[in-house]
């Protein structure tokens, strides 16, 4: 039975959303502050940098929260800025995304910053 494109993005969007609920809050409490810690610099990160400092989490999880900051637009999180090789030894070297904050997230840790300061 084939399916139509519209049917083919709904299933899709169906898995996505359940795969979307198995994320805690808590892991993404934890990845949304590792990536405002390396990331709030304004240089470049990927997983490989977040994998370093953080507990065995689900890297699946990981992966889904990184999908849905990047697609997220208003306000905008993470823009790709490029790929390097995964250091996860399971994935024998394959391409990453490489990422930045965008302009709206660092000005949120900035304000968060200077409200704790005050």
């Amino acid at each position: 039975m084939t399916i139509t494109p519209d049917e083919a993005r709904e299933q899709a969007n169906a898995t996505l959303a359940a795969l979307y609920a198995t994320v805690t809050d808590w892991d993404t409490a934890l990845l949304n502050q590792a990536i405002d810690a390396i990331g709030g610099d304004g240089r470049p990160f990927s997983m490989n940098d977040v994998r370093a400092v953080l507990p065995e989490l689900g890297h699946g999880a990981a992966g889904l929260l990184f999908h849905s900051l990047v697609r997220r637009r208003h306000p905008r999180q993470l823009v790709i800025v490029g790929e390097e090789p995964s250091t996860a030894e399971s994935t024998h070297g394959k391409p990453i995304k490489v990422y930045v904050l965008s302009a709206e997230r660092l000005a949120a840790i900035t304000d968060s910053s200077e409200r704790r300061a005050a």
